[in-house]
């Protein structure tokens, strides 16, 4: 059977369907932005314009709210023990809106809850760091590096090193 150029395209109109329907297989297996599921039609050739109907449809209807997906990854990311600057760039990485992510990083993100999840951190890696504690300067280089690298403010992490060890 020799298949044409024409077939090829009825074949993938009938496993995509619409954008709308896509996008709804899409966020039933897991939770996108805005800017993910706009990302992902346009890469399964959907134009620019059913793109932008699809999203509206779908922000209408009340199943893509980029506050409350970034409000889950808040959520997550505290979970997780990271910081405010690594979950700030996980965000915007997602496609969130940079003035969105300060504001829900202020609401849902408290300093002290910060601090609780960098001692909570620390807690974990000391045992592993075992080996450096006679040296401490090593010791307290590592635990900032550690802590960094999670995404914490060198202001948590020099005010938690003086003031605990």
């Amino acid at each position: 059977m020799k298949v044409s150029q024409k077939n090829i395209s009825k074949r993938k109109s009938k496993v995509l369907g619409t954008p709308e329907d896509y996008s709804l297989r899409l966020i039933s297996a897991r939770a996108y932005s805005e800017k993910q599921i706009a990302e992902k039609l346009i890469k399964k050739g959907f134009s620019t314009e059913d793109t932008g109907r699809a999203v509206k449809k779908l922000k209408e209807y009340g199943y893509l709210n980029d506050e409350a997906f970034a409000g889950r990854l808040i959520e997550n990311g505290r979970n997780r023990l990271i910081g405010k600057i690594k979950l700030s760039y996980e965000l915007y990485k997602k496609g969130i809106n940079k003035s969105l992510i300060g504001e829900l990083l202020e609401k849902f993100y408290a300093e002290d809850e910060e601090r609780a999840a960098a001692l909570k951190a620390i807690d974990k890696k000391k045992v592993l760091l075992i080996k450096y504690r006679e040296n401490e300067l090593i010791f307290k280089k590592k635990l900032y590096d550690f802590l960094q690298s999670r995404g914490f403010s060198s202001g948590i992490i020099e005010d938690i090193l003086n003031s605990k060890h």
